[in-house]
């Protein structure tokens, strides 16, 4: 009878701390950018951009419901944040065909190669990744697009974790390196970036490689990139996992290494962040351009991405366990 009765209040209290808001079912995913992710199989239509849809936001994997479903561009979990992407070397040329409302038509005059696109052929462990590509001339400027994190990568609310350790990992493939454009240093010069973003704008740390697909990091766009000893394999995939810890606002690196078969440290743990980190809800990626590996060598692609994180116990959870142990004691 007593099991019973704690059964009952448990549930309750869980009841009131989900009515409260500690449990805010959404949907968003990344994954392995399968169908079940909610990421559409395109071939080549410009309406695959990822801001275009509901990408990431249905699936079995991603908390069901339809899809894949035109979107207003840029409304969903996906973004478009800076002038090139979608298609389009300029915001300009990107407006004109947003302007024509939803649906959306299959083509425009003024598209280019400058996209993202999930559920693309060609995966690590399945036939799916996400392919980043920019074909827009040297001195138009990087493709930028925003991912907001949600529960169904984490498992809970990203917002809601706000202390303590928490974890991403990844694994990628570039498209042939070149020393095209070298930097003021005589470095290859930038190629890609991937940063981590909390809610409020902080960037935590950047990782990406070079035009020549040397693998390097930094704690700030700010400072110069610290250079390792890797080179990215164009033809096979290798990984990175990289782990945060937002009560002392550091991080660690390690990195896969394909052609050995091996996990490297990259980054020793414990290193500070360039910004602190409230939480960690974003992934902003950023292409450059004026890679000439030719139009069909120009995709770099993500895959089988997976996170980790113990939330931070909100208020509204403590209030309702506090009322269980009260109807205990009654």
């Amino acid at each position: 009878m007593k099991a019973t009765l704690l059964r009952a209040h448990v549930w309750g209290a869980l009841s009131l701390a989900a009515s409260l808001g500690v449990v805010t079912p959404t949907l968003a995913r990344l994954g392995s950018f399968v169908p079940a992710d909610g990421y559409d199989v395109q071939s080549g239509d410009i309406r695959g951009d990822v801001s275009y849809y509901n990408s990431g936001a249905y699936g079995a994997n991603a908390g069901g419901g339809a899809g894949p479903t035109t979107i207003v561009a840029d409304s969903g979990l996906w973004k478009v944040i800076g002038p090139a992407g979608g298609y389009f070397a300029n915001s300009v040329d990107r407006a004109a065909f947003v302007a024509q409302g939803i649906p959306y038509s299959a083509g425009f005059a003024n598209a280019i190669g400058a996209y993202a696109v999930g559920g693309h052929f060609g995966g690590r462990t399945d036939n799916f990744n996400l392919a980043l590509r920019n074909d827009t001339p040297l001195g138009t400027g990087p493709m930028v697009h925003e991912y907001s994190l949600d529960q169904y990568d984490m498992g809970v609310t990203p917002a809601s974790v706000t202390s303590g350790p928490l974890s991403m990992g990844f694994y990628f493939c570039p498209n042939p390196g070149d020393t095209f454009n070298p930097g003021p240093d005589g470095s290859a010069g930038d190629k890609f970036t991937l940063s981590l973003v909390d809610s409020v704008g902080n960037i935590g740390l950047q990782w990406g490689y070079l035009r020549d697909n040397s693998v390097v990091w930094r704690v700030s766009p700010s400072n110069l990139w610290t250079a390792t000893s890797f080179i990215a394999d164009q033809t096979n995939w290798d990984g990175l996992k990289i782990d945060l810890d937002l009560t002392s606002d550091t991080f660690g690196i390690d990195y896969y290494d394909v052609s050995t078969n091996t996990w490297s440290n990259l980054v020793p743990a414990g290193t500070a962040m360039g910004q602190a980190m409230g939480d960690f809800t974003t992934l902003r990626w950023q292409l450059e351009d004026g890679l000439n590996a030719g139009p069909l060598l120009g995709k770099n692609f993500f895959d089988d991405f997976s996170f980790s994180a113990v939330p931070e116990p909100s208020t509204a959870l403590l209030a309702a366990l506090a009322l269980v142990a009260v109807r205990l004691r009654r």
